[in-house]
């Protein structure tokens, strides 16, 4: 049986924590746009998720399974599963992975037959989450073990931990997609996808929610607007605290200091411009690396800074 316990997401406002007394700047980066590499091409019809794991090792869902990428492009088939969702690193060497799992209410209306599995590189795959979320799209891990869970069908965020009961966390935001944390903890960042779903219309919102003690505080606050058609999607933070944003409908990649609210084009020309994640191990750890929802292609994309440590 399934736990729901429900946190409340509203509160005192307050302004959006800021980061600027643990930044610097970089002493150079490319001038952007930058040209992105193709690092796999023709062995996904569509991919989504994307992850390092706590070894280096890069992963990626696509055609309804979990591949492990070598840094040549070679992609090796680690388990099948219903579909393509958000991957996120747990422990020293699993994956966790968000899976629709039966049905979707993009396809049949409302469920809560959502899975995430924890998946060893061997491929042994456990039920974390069996039931309580409809459709878990992106995962963020919390210093604490426990994670975030989106569901990009609705307006809710989900927190669930390794034994696997799961809260809603917060219904404030609508439609959210990729989420991305601080450093210090103090701000979860969420990007929204749609306005609404049906009629299905597209939206361009960066949200910041402040958080204390892990819990939010306050309503959230929209931070910026990546433009028409963006349909946002996955988000990855780098070391200066900066959040790079995947335009699915635009096929960009832009950069937005949450300081400041500028934007810069960091990338182009990648349609369907899923999730997003940080060279580790023996991948360049100044490059992001992409993944496409239209093309199955996973790009490269060299940003002249390293990413934001994560918790696993």
């Amino acid at each position: 049986m399934v736990n729901i316990t429900v946190i409340l997401a509203f509160g005192l406002v307050g302004p959006v924590p800021l980061l600027g007394q643990m930044r610097q700047q970089p002493a150079a980066e490319p001038q952007f746009p930058v040209p992105a590499r193709i690092l796999v091409d023709g062995k996904f019809d569509r991919c989504e998720g994307i992850a390092f794991n706590g070894e280096g090792d890069l992963y990626v869902a696509g055609n309804r399974a979990l591949w492990r990428v070598s840094t040549t492009g070679d992609v090796t088939k680690i388990v099948d599963l219903y579909s393509n969702l958000g991957l996120a690193p747990i422990g020293d060497r699993d994956i966790l992975m968000a899976d629709f799992g039966p049905t979707s209410r993009f396809d049949t209306g409302p469920n809560v037959d959502g899975i995430v599995w924890r998946i060893s590189p061997e491929g042994d795959k456990t039920r974390i989450v069996d039931g309580g979320v409809g459709d878990p799209n992106a995962l963020v891990i919390l210093s604490d073990s426990t994670f975030l869970i989106s569901d990009d069908a609705t307006d809710e965020i989900f927190i669930a931990d390794m034994t696997g009961r799961v809260g809603l966390f917060t219904d404030a935001i609508g439609h959210p997609n990729g989420l991305a944390l601080s450093a210090d903890g103090s701000t979860l960042f969420v990007a929204q996808i749609f306005g609404s779903l049906r009629p299905m219309t597209i939206d361009d919102r960066i949200w910041a929610m402040s958080l204390e003690n892990g819990v939010p505080v306050g309503e959230p606050q929209v931070i910026a607007h990546t433009g028409e058609g963006a349909a946002n999607d996955g988000l990855a933070l780098d070391e200066l605290g900066r959040i790079y944003v995947a335009a699915n409908g635009t096929g960009q990649i832009l950069r937005i200091d949450p300081e400041t609210g500028d934007i810069v084009l960091i990338a182009e020309n990648m349609p369907g411009a899923a999730s997003i994640a940080f060279g580790r191990g023996e991948f360049d750890h100044h490059s992001i690396y992409v993944t496409s929802t239209r093309t199955g292609k996973v790009w490269e994309v060299g940003v002249g800074v390293a990413g934001a440590k994560l918790h696993r």
